[in-house]
């Protein structure tokens, strides 16, 4: 499919300024879409697919969902719009619609802008000409009100895995983020304030309850997806979680399914086997097997310029190797490719959860416990500490330092609030007081996404997924093809996190509630896998072909220009590409956020 650029769009409240400022958008960049409000004046200014927005109007009143929908929401949607009076009265209207969307409202000139409940679909605002200005894309807002990213924001994205909330921080000092599950509200005078509408369920749902919605929910993802017909592509893997998703796109016979699957080195890797075997109980269904000498290697193309996001993200270092599937589909002309991503963030329960745990069953949290340390060499009483740790969120934040970096993951537990930073070496000393100011303030008011530390974490990885995602979908559509994933709707996460934490965390059960809520409708031989691929070698081998790129990016890196990283320390380390400081998330987020610079700033000495 001809790639006509990303999606997005600027929501506008109904008063003159605005208006002003959407006209000045429409000329400056004509071929926008638009919806007024009844005004007459603009609402909704953007681009998008015409099978993406529905809008249904009663009166003064106009809802809109946009995003990934059934058309047959258009009935119910123009029902509610009649009965509605106040944009604050549509709190629980988002999870009874299956999907990944936006809603917006315009009641009376009032402004109600949603994202979903968790961070699949977000919402951000700014101030542009004296208006108020939302939309789903940071970096569009930043495009139309020419800012310049912050330097601070940008030296919290090269510690990797920042904690909350810098995590959430946009990378523009004058854009302010929706936090998810929270809806911005606005008067026509465009005065802004935030409205939560959703917080995540307890977990006290038996797994055999849970599983039911987890397959009624995960159903209805992949029908919204599969209904309007033609070829659809999807990744199989040989993973639970894309061949959940293959099986339950195979069940529509509306639409035409190529399953597609890329090994890498099946020497250090099993899916391959495992997809075949799938595919063997998928008749009728095309199996595309990408031949391994057509795999790129991580790192090919890094520097590949058009992937415009709103943070730096890890993609830039497997974009190439992640979309080559999307390319050969586009050229088979498939509309819609699916993927399994979320999977892991769903059905991998986090050991963090027995810090709740061992308070309401002691002895299971301990046994439950062993298990994790013999699968993870965590020594004994480092793991004991943390289960006994009471502190909070704000003092296990306030803990934290830079300057005693903790030791290697491997073997460290993780039952506590956060994964303590350690800062790579190459990171400046200016770099690392701006980051110990970060932290120190981020600590004095912190809350953390949930009321655990295993709820935190999790919605703190799945915050993290969705923006990955997010990047996967643009490189995809760039590609030619338009990426999506059934796992983060809102319903099937919600599903999957109403589970009860002992049905959940066993370390001697891989995806218990997936697989449960898959019998049936995945035969038990692709059901009992208990593995995942790894790609080690295939990362090591990247680096080794791309390292003359990587050397030649810091001779004058936009990062060294603003102070925060030592060029001479990455030249020497990606000179010689065995260097193990290269091999974790660290580099590839100061890669990333270099390469981000150049796409996004307007000028080299932006951060200066």
């Amino acid at each position: 499919m001809p790639d006509h650029g990303a999606p997005f769009f600027f929501v506008f409240p109904d008063n003159e300024a605005a208006a002003a400022a959407a006209r000045h958008l429409r000329e400056e960049r004509p071929g926008l879409s638009s919806v007024p409000h009844a005004s007459g004046r603009d609402w909704i200014v953007g681009r998008w697919e015409p099978a993406d927005l529905i809008v249904a109007r009663a009166g003064r009143t106009a809802l809109a969902v946009l995003g990934t929908v059934s058309r047959a929401v258009a009935g119910p949607l123009t029902r509610r719009a009649g009965l509605l009076r106040d944009p604050a009265d549509l709190d629980g209207l988002a999870l009874t619609l299956p999907g990944q969307f936006h809603l917006l409202a315009s009641v009376d000139g009032a402004l109600r802008v949603q994202g979903s409940a968790y961070g699949a679909r977000r919402v951000f605002h700014t101030r542009v000409g004296g208006t108020l200005v939302a939309g789903d894309r940071a970096v569009e807002l930043a495009r139309l009100a020419h800012l310049e990213p912050d330097p601070v924001a940008v030296a919290v994205h090269l510690l990797g895995m920042a904690p909350a909330p810098l995590d959430q921080r946009p990378l523009w000092s004058r854009i302010t983020a929706v936090p998810a599950g929270t809806a911005l509200l606005a008067g026509p005078d465009g005065i802004p304030s935030h409205r939560r509408w959703h917080r995540p369920p307890e977990p006290d749902t038996p797994i055999d309850r849970a599983a039911a919605a987890v397959r009624d929910a995960l159903l209805d993802a992949v029908e919204v997806r599969t209904a309007p017909g033609g070829l659809i592509s999807a990744d199989l893997s040989g993973g639970l979680d894309s061949t959940s998703v293959c099986f339950l796109a195979a069940r529509d016979p509306s639409a035409r399914l190529i399953a597609c699957t890329s090994t890498g080195d099946e020497a250090f890797n099993e899916d391959g086997r495992w997809a075949r075997w799938a595919a063997e109980d998928l008749p009728g269904v095309e199996h595309y097997i990408l031949p391994n000498e057509e795999l790129p290697t991580f790192y090919d193309g890094f520097d590949d310029p058009g992937l415009a996001l709103d943070a730096p993200n890890a993609l830039i270092a497997s974009r190439h190797r992640v979309t080559v599937l999307t390319a050969k589909m586009a050229a088979r002309g498939s509309r819609l490719h699916l993927t399994g991503n979320g999977g892991d963030n769903l059905f991998v329960g986090l050991p963090h959860h027995l810090h709740a745990l061992v308070a309401r069953r002691p002895l299971l949290a301990l046994r439950r416990l062993g298990g994790f340390r013999a699968m993870l060499s965590w020594p004994l009483a480092p793991a004991l500490r943390q289960l006994a740790d009471r502190r909070g969120y704000r003092g296990a934040l306030a803990a934290v330092s830079l300057r005693r970096p903790p030791p290697p993951v491997s073997g460290r537990p993780a039952l506590g609030w956060l994964w303590p930073p350690s800062p790579a070496s190459w990171l400046t000393e200016d770099c690392l007081r701006l980051l110990e100011a970060e932290l120190a303030a981020a600590a004095r008011t912190a809350e953390p996404y949930g009321p655990t530390p295993g709820r935190h974490m999790e919605l703190a990885a799945l915050h993290q997924l969705a923006r990955d995602n997010q990047a996967v979908e643009e490189a995809g559509r760039l590609a030619g093809v338009p990426m999506s994933a059934p796992f983060l709707d809102d319903r099937v996460v919600e599903a999957a996190f109403s589970v009860r934490v002992e049905d959940r965390v066993d370390p001697w059960a891989y995806k218990p509630v997936l697989v449960r809520a898959m019998d049936g409708l995945v035969p038990r031989r692709s059901l009992s896998r208990a593995t995942k691929g790894e790609g080690t070698m295939d990362a090591a081998a990247g680096l080794y072909r791309n390292r003359a790129a990587l050397t030649g990016l810091w001779e004058d890196s936009m990062l060294g220009r603003a102070g925060l990283v030592d060029e001479a320390e990455l030249r020497r380390l990606c000179a010689a590409s065995s260097s193990p400081e290269l091999r974790d998330e660290r580099f590839v987020s100061t890669l990333a956020a270099e390469m981000w610079l150049r796409t996004t700033t307007t000028t080299r000495g932006a951060l200066a």
